[in-house]
């Protein structure tokens, strides 16, 4: 990506893949209730290494505003 459109464009194509995943888990859960638990520790295991890789992203490049940005909304929603 070398523009800030490129960027945008990957961004709307990460959340509709997002959108994706939360609409099958949910028909998966509803299909088989059994597999909740495994459903919801994916999703748990993959914020956790989102999280951990935007820690060390920021620490590499020396820059934790994106990365406070990030936790920021995960908490609040803001």
């Amino acid at each position: 990506m070398e523009n800030i459109n490129e960027l945008k464009e990957g961004f709307e194509k990460s959340f509709g893949d997002l959108r994706n995943l939360i609409e099958v888990s949910f028909e998966m859960i509803e299909k088989n209730p059994q597999q909740q638990d495994q459903i919801v520790d994916m999703w748990k295991d993959s914020v956790q290494s989102f999280s951990g890789y935007a820690i060390q992203c920021s620490e590499k490049h020396n820059n934790r505003e994106v990365y406070k940005a990030i936790a920021k909304t995960l908490i609040f929603g803001k």
